[in-house]
C-alpha cells in the first residue's frame, strides 16, 4: 500500500499562523522556507515541511524530534533509523503532494499550463513528440503533462531527478509503462535491480486525481496498491503540536 498525501497552500496566512507552524518544523526545514523571499514562496516551502513532517509521522512513527535523514547513492533521502520506509514529495502551484509507502516510489505534479513546445523537441522521444504534437492545441498541454510527470516521477523513483537526463528511456502514456533504452546509464540499472526489477517486475506510472487543472503521477515497481488523503494545513500543525506537547 502507498498513501498519497495531498495539501492546498493558497490561502493567505495570517502572522499567527505562519509562526505556529514555524515553531512545529525542525530546524533545517525552517531555514529553508525562510529562505525563500516571497511571501507566498514562503508559505509553499511552510507547507511542504509541515506535510513531509506529519506524514513521516503518521505512516511511520517518527517525530520531528526523531527525524535523522541520509542520502542515498543518488542524493535522495531515505529514513536513517528506517531504511525500509520510502516517501518523496513534490509540488507545482497551490499543491504540495507526499507518497509514502515501504516500496521505492517517486511522485511529481506540474500543471498542464508549463507545456512548451520547445521542452517537448528538445527532451522527447519521437513517439512521445508525434504524439503531442498531432493533438489539438487544446489537447497538448494536458498530454505533455502527463509525459512530464512520468518522466520526472520515474527518475524521483530512481533517486536522480533532473540529473538522470531523458535519453535512457521512454514512456508509454496509455499503460503507463516505462521502456530502459540502451543509453540508459548502467548505474540506473544496478539501482533498479535493488529495487526489484531483476524479478521482473517493471517501473509502472499512474495518475492520480488530485485537483482540476493539475497533473499527478506516481511511479513505483510493479502496481501496487494506491490510497489518496487529503489533508489540510490545520491538520498537519494540530497533529504536530499534540505530538510536541505529550
Amino acid at each position: 500500500m502507498i498513501t498519497i498525501y495531498s495539501l492546498k497552500t493558497k490561502r493567505e496566512r495570517t502572522e499567527r499562523e505562519r509562526q505556529r507552524a514555524l515553531d512545529i518544523l525542525t530546524p533545517e526545514r525552517k531555514a529553508k522556507a525562510l529562505r525563500f523571499r516571497r511571501s507566498e514562496d514562503q508559505i509553499r516551502g511552510i507547507a511542504t515541511g509541515l506535510l513531509e513532517e506529519y506524514v513521516l509521522w503518521k505512516e511511520f512513527g517518527v517525530s520531528p524530534e526523531a527525524l535523522r535523514l541520509g542520502r542515498g547513492e543518488q542524493g535522495k533521502p531515505y529514513l536513517t533509523d528506517h531504511p525500509e520506509a520510502q516517501y518523496n514529495l513534490s509540488h507545482a502551484g497551490e499543491w504540495v503532494v507526499c507518497a509514502a509507502g515501504m516500496q521505492p516510489l517517486g511522485i511529481d505534479i506540474e500543471q498542464p499550463e508549463r507545456y512548451s513546445e520547445r521542452l517537448v523537441q528538445r527532451f522527447f522521444q519521437p513517439d512521445e513528440i508525434t504524439d503531442i504534437l498531432k493533438r489539438s492545441e487544446e489537447e497538448r498541454a494536458n498530454v505533455f503533462a502527463e509525459y512530464w510527470t512520468m518522466k520526472e516521477s520515474f527518475m524521483k523513483l530512481c533517486g536522480a531527478g533532473l540529473s538522470m537526463g531523458f535519453s535512457g528511456f521512454r514512456t508509454e502514456r496509455m499503460h503507463g509503462r516505462i521502456e530502459l533504452l540502451p543509453a540508459l546509464d548502467p548505474e540506473y540499472g544496478r539501482i533498479l535491480e535493488k529495487m526489484g526489477m531483476r524479478d521482473g517486475a517493471e517501473p509502472v506510472c499512474r495518475f492520480l486525481d488530485i485537483a482540476e487543472g493539475y497533473v499527478c503521477a506516481v511511479c513505483t515497481i510493479g502496481v501496487p496498491q494506491l490510497k489518496n488523503e487529503a489533508v489540510t494545513w490545520e491538520t498537519c500543525v494540530d497533529g504536530l503540536e499534540k505530538l510536541r506537547d505529550a
